[in-house]
């Protein structure tokens, strides 16, 4: 996602698959600040091809959702919907996300401090106990990837629906019409707990599952059950059955007991964790070392991801809508540049040595699969009907996961969901 840099300049990001003329895309620009609002705002809209009543109600029930949210999560300052738009304003995210930390990692072949760990496990469940209880649906389900965590320059943890500073990349709305059924970014679909799955409703374990993905992949920096992500049998597979692809045994100082609690906690199937506050008191008895503070936290994280934030930065003194001053981060400068050249200096002066931090392990040979993209695979052919005559599709409509063979109302969310990452 990449903010303009100019006022009437957008950036248009499809949802993943959806063709343009029956999909919907957003575009994400900055906006001029508020006085009552203390960061910087970005506007995203989301532009709708089709005029589709549940379409708005469910960009209604967003807003609804995240304006109910705590202040860990990222603000909603005001939203609008007509006939076709559905606009957001919110706060803007400036930081590093768990996907910017994870990537971060991954190159440089090392892992988190398991005491930083321990810390930013401690975060995610603080900031998702606010989505504890409120509605998710077969049809709506929360959506939740790993852009929708970070840690922001002001030092303080934010969590957004989607992805932050970007909440409807990866909406999905509802179509009666099963012929113009639009994909589900795979990024959710990693993220979303067995009912999700299943289309069925969320439970308070649902959310404890959900959160066990997340700081496994903290410690481990991938998914645990990371794989193809276009091969949706293999990979429901792999989550129907436990299977997981990468182990926290490549984190060096992670022990048996906190590897039992998190595989316990990512499981699709047999004994899971009933909710969070389980969850959390199995945790909090397996950590092998105490967290660690704010200040150690937030120095180990922005030495990790300096490229990505660094890069951030240089891309925001370009920006003519920043407020002159942001409480927290720069107070008393006369103009934006001059504010994030003095956050840039002091971010330089915390820097640590990569080095200084624990080396990843290699992983099993079979763990890990080769980054995999749709151009890898040759074009299947096509059936008489005009449709991808693709050969797993008669095993996948064997399943019972609320699979219709023939489809005589309305896809349920997982069906839409397999269906169109087929290509039916």
């Amino acid at each position: 996602m990449r903010l303009s840099t100019r006022k009437a300049s957008y950036s248009f990001v499809p949802v993943i698959g959806a063709p343009l003329h029956t999909g919907t895309v957003s575009e994400v620009v900055p906006v001029a600040p508020r006085p009552d609002v203390r960061a910087p705002l970005v506007m995203e809209r989301l532009l709708q091809f089709c005029r589709d009543q549940d379409t708005r109600d469910d960009a209604a029930d967003l807003g609804r959702l995240a304006s109910a949210l705590g202040p860990s999560w990222q603000r909603l300052v005001s939203s609008h919907f007509d006939d076709y738009d559905a606009q957001y304003i919110f706060e803007r995210f400036v930081g590093l996300t768990l996907r910017d930390v994870c990537s971060s990692l991954r190159t440089s072949g090392r892992v988190l401090p398991l005491e930083v760990a321990r810390a930013i496990s401690e975060a995610i469940l603080n900031g998702f106990s606010a989505l504890d209880g409120q509605p998710s649906t077969p049809q709506r389900p929360l959506q939740l990837t790993d852009r929708s965590l970070g840690l922001a320059i002001n030092r303080e943890w934010r969590f957004a629906l989607g992805g932050l500073n970007h909440w409807l990349g990866d909406y999905q709305r509802r179509i009666p019409d099963a012929e113009t059924s639009e994909p589900l970014s795979p990024d959710v679909m990693f993220f979303l707990s067995p009912e999700a799955f299943q289309a069925r409703n969320e439970t308070p374990a649902s959310l404890a599952t959900r959160v066990s993905l997340f700081i496994w992949q903290l410690i481990a920096t991938y998914h645990p059950y990371r794989g193809n992500r276009f091969e949706v049998f293999e990979s429901m597979t792999r989550f129907s059955r436990n299977d997981v692809r990468v182990r926290l045994e490549v984190h060096p100082d992670v022990t048996p007991a906190l590897s039992d609690v998190l595989k316990k906690g990512v499981r699709f199937s047999g004994e899971r964790f009933a909710n969070l506050a389980e969850l959390r008191g199995a945790l909090a008895t397996a950590w092998p070392k105490p967290a660690a503070s704010s200040d150690v936290v937030f120095q180990t994280l922005t030495s990790i991801g300096w490229n990505a934030l660094r890069s951030q930065l240089h891309s925001l003194r370009r920006e003519p809508m920043l407020p002159i001053r942001w409480d927290g981060v720069w107070d008393a400068s006369r103009t934006p540049e001059e504010g994030l050249a003095v956050l840039e200096d002091q971010l330089l002066e915390l820097q640590l040595p990569i080095e200084s931090f624990p080396r990843r392990l290699p992983a099993p040979p079979d763990a890990e699969e080769l980054p995999f993209t749709r151009e890898d695979r040759a074009p299947l052919p096509l059936r008489p009907d005009g449709r991808v005559n693709n050969p797993q599709l008669p095993r996948i409509e064997r399943l019972t996961l609320n699979l219709q063979p023939t489809l005589e109302r309305p896809r349920g969310f997982f069906s839409r969901l397999l269906a169109s990452l087929l290509g039916r």
